[in-house]
C-alpha cells in the first residue's frame, strides 16, 4: 500500500528518506545526469497524503498533501536532502469558499507560530509586522514577504496575487506560497495550491548569491549582506517619515558565523 503519510527530516541521506518511508529506489528517484538526485512521491488529489516536517521542538504537519520532492546533490552527498518541495491543498477539497481557504491557512500561520517558527524576512526588505506589513505589500505589490502575524480580512485575502510567507526555525527555512485559481468571485468556490519549500541555512546562504557564486557564499556573505541591509535601511528611513513603525525587536536568523551582520 502506498504510505498515506510521510516523515521527513533535512540533512538526511536519500537511502534513509527511501528506508523510513517505505519507497523504492527505482520509481521514487529521479537521477539526473548533472548530478542532482530527485526523490519523489505523487499521492494526488483523490487521496492526497500528510508530511510531518521533523525539526525537534519545531515539528509540525502539512495535510492535504499532493506531491513531495527531496533534491540531493551528489557532490555534497554528506549535506544529504538539502530541500523538500511539498505542494499541497489548502482543504481536503478541491474547490473552497474563499473565506474558507482564508479561515484555513490562517491556521496555518497560527500552527507554524506556536511551533515556534519566527518570520524570515529578506536582507534587503524594511522590518515591518503585521498590519502595516500587509499594507505595504498591498501599497507596492512588490513586497517579497507576507507578514506572518497577520490575519488579512477576506477583502485582503482576495486582494493577494502573488508573494510568499517566510520562516525560520532554528537551521530551517520555510517559504510557503500560494496559488489561487477558478473563480476570483468572493461568494464563488476557487482552487487552491500550497507550494512549500524547506530548506536549511547552507541553503539559505546560497540563494543569496549569483547561482555562479553558490559554492562561495560564504567568502561573499558579509559583504552582501551589508549590501542589502544598507538598502534595507534607505528604505525604512523614508517609510518612517510616512508614518510606518519599524520593528526594530525583528531577530535575524544566524546564517553565517559572522552574523548578525550590519553595514
Amino acid at each position: 500500500m502506498p504510505p498515506s503519510t510521510m516523515r521527513i527530516k533535512l540533512g538526511e541521506s536519500g537511502t534513509q528518506f527511501l528506508q523510513r518511508n517505505h519507497l523504492d529506489s527505482r520509481s521514487n528517484v529521479d537521477r539526473q545526469p548533472a548530478g542532482l538526485n530527485f526523490y519523489k512521491y505523487r499521492w494526488g488529489t483523490t487521496h492526497p497524503g500528510t508530511v510531518y516536517v521533523e525539526n525537534d521542538t519545531h515539528s509540525f504537519e502539512i495535510q492535504h498533501v499532493v506531491s513531495i520532492t527531496g533534491t540531493e546533490d551528489t557532490e555534497k552527498q554528506e549535506e544529504g536532502i538539502s530541500d523538500f518541495s511539498i505542494r499541497a491543498g489548502i482543504t481536503a477539497a478541491d474547490y473552497v469558499l474563499h473565506d474558507e481557504a482564508r479561515l484555513a491557512f490562517i491556521t496555518l500561520l497560527q500552527t507554524l507560530a506556536q511551533a515556534g517558527w519566527k518570520p524570515a524576512l529578506p536582507y534587503g526588505a524594511p522590518r515591518l509586522s503585521g498590519e502595516q506589513a500587509f499594507q505595504y505589500y498591498l501599497e507596492g505589490g512588490t513586497y517579497a514577504t507576507l507578514p506572518v502575524d497577520y490575519a488579512p480580512t477576506l477583502e485582503e485575502w482576495m486582494r493577494i496575487k502573488s508573494g510568499s510567507w517566510r520562516f525560520y526555525a532554528g537551521d530551517l527555512f520555510i517559504n510557503i506560497a500560494v496559488r489561487r485559481s477558478g473563480s476570483q468571485v468572493v461568494n464563488e468556490p476557487g482552487a487552491y495550491l500550497l507550494s512549500f519549500s524547506i530548506y536549511g541555512k547552507e541553503e539559505r546562504g546560497r540563494k543569496q548569491v549569483r547561482p555562479s557564486e553558490r559554492d562561495q557564499w560564504q567568502t561573499l556573505w558579509v559583504d552582501e549582506v551589508k549590501k542589502l541591509k544598507r538598502t534595507r535601511y534607505a528604505i525604512e528611513e523614508k517609510l518612517t517619515k510616512q508614518g510606518y513603525t519599524i520593528d526594530t525587536d525583528y531577530v535575524e536568523p544566524i546564517v553565517h558565523p559572522a552574523d548578525p551582520v550590519e553595514p
